[in-house]
């Protein structure tokens, strides 16, 4: 029996249909499977195209937020360099109003001083007319008659004598009244001119004092402005976190430089202070007395550095405790000092004997002054409302080195206080008297 041929037609673009050559078939077989194929692919390129969508917006959103980080840090920077200048103008306007309360105080001293002298003399040139207004009178009750007509006449009685004597006593007590009451005159005109004088520089001084006191208002007002508007744009905990690392850091880098260039001149006074001390052991070992001067007591004093802590140390300042050594301060970070609140502008004094090693604005610390005691010994004193001393200057235990204030942002007037020993902050409080 004869099998039929089974052929395949496929139709062509020019005659219709046409035979299948095997070769034929494969091509329409492979064609037919790359288009299933694509079709099942589809929703997968799909979902490829969606993601890379989703990652570009994402890149997107992330420069957007970069860009607008980068302008609140800049703000931040206005902000922050804002500050500083005013709380420099306020610690220049609270110095100055300071000095010109210091000067009035002393001339209302000398006025009132003044007054009281010239409110004697006064008495003095009533009492004195009120003798010269007698002399005239019992001069007068003695008639017309004068020495020289006593002396030409004929009396020699013993009465002549006694009036010709009392003219003389008379003459010359009122010559001597006429004589102090001219140098009373005087000096009362020269006190009433010199009181006059005073009184305007008074005047001057009290509206100094106003402009003063009105400058030092504005600054304030406008400090208060400038924190509100720098407290609106802070990023809170991580990025204050980070900006208290970076406070202490610049901290640490600003003293390592003031040390630095302070470094020549700390290391001669070290040298000649051990020689000192050591004329007195050698005087000792040989049975007698080394009395160092009055300078050399000073430079011992100032490069001894500050000894065990034993509660010899003066306070900073008086005032309630906010923040004591190792207290939280955030995250990880803690307190490397005191915090002592205490009313704006009281005076914040040196501890011990030393010499300036900083006076500057330090963003954090505010208006930072920095002693170094010697032995690699200092105290830190922050938050200033003025600095009353300068760098390089020496100070004594006990002295005003600034004044109590707010700088560096701070909300309450307060006083910050570190003793950093060989570069590292210990607790102060041991040190501290009661």
């Amino acid at each position: 029996m004869r099998e039929k041929a089974t052929v395949s037609y496929f139709r062509t673009p020019a005659n219709g249909l046409a035979p299948a050559t095997p070769s034929r078939l494969g091509m329409f077989t492979l064609s037919a499977s790359l288009f299933c194929a694509g079709l099942l692919l589809l929703p997968a390129v799909s979902h490829a195209d969606d993601n890379k969508s989703a990652l570009s917006s994402l890149q997107q959103d992330i420069a957007a937020k970069e860009k607008s980080v980068q302008q609140q840090k800049q703000q931040r920077g206005k902000l922050l360099d804002q500050l500083q200048s005013q709380e420099k103008i306020i610690a220049q306007a609270s110095r100055q109003l300071r000095e010109t309360q210091q000067a009035l105080t002393s001339l209302n001293g000398e006025i009132a001083a003044l007054t009281a002298s010239i409110s004697k003399l006064q008495i003095q040139q009533a009492k004195q007319e009120k003798i010269l207004a007698e002399q005239l009178d019992a001069a007068f009750r003695q008639g017309q008659h004068n020495g020289l007509q006593l002396i030409l006449s004929s009396e020699e009685s013993q009465r002549s004598e006694r009036i010709l004597a009392y003219f003389g006593y008379l003459n010359t007590a009122r010559q001597h009244s006429i004589d102090e009451l001219k140098k009373t005159r005087s000096d009362l005109s020269s006190q009433k001119a010199s009181l006059v004088d005073k009184q305007a520089r008074q005047k001057a001084m009290l509206t100094q004092q106003q402009a003063q006191q009105q400058k030092l208002e504005s600054a304030r007002v406008a400090r208060k402005q400038t924190l509100t508007t720098l407290e609106s744009s802070l990023e809170k905990d991580q990025a204050q976190l980070q900006e208290m690392r970076e406070n202490e850091s610049r901290l640490r880098d600003k003293i390592a430089k003031a040390e630095r260039e302070a470094r020549a001149r700390a290391e001669k006074e070290a040298r000649d202070a051990e020689r000192v001390r050591q004329r007195e052991a050698q005087a000792k070992s040989k049975g007698t007395t080394y009395k160092p001067t009055e300078g050399e007591r000073s430079l011992m004093a100032r490069t001894g550095g500050l000894g065990r802590p034993a509660g010899q140390l003066l306070w900073p300042v008086h005032g309630s405790i906010e923040h004591r050594f190792g207290e939280q301060l955030q995250g990880e970070l803690r307190w490397k000092g005191l915090v002592i609140n205490a009313p704006e502008g009281r005076e914040v004094k040196a501890v011990a004997d030393g010499r300036v090693l900083m006076a500057d604005w330090l963003q954090g610390y505010g208006l930072v002054v920095v002693i170094e005691h010697g032995k690699g010994d200092m105290s830190l004193y922050g938050y200033n409302q003025s600095a009353l001393v300068s760098v390089g200057a020496q100070v004594k235990a006990g002295q005003p080195v600034a004044l109590v204030g707010t700088s560096g942002g701070r909300g309450t007037p307060s006083l910050y206080f570190e003793i950093r020993r060989q570069g590292q902050a210990v607790n102060p409080l041991p040190w501290l008297g009661k």
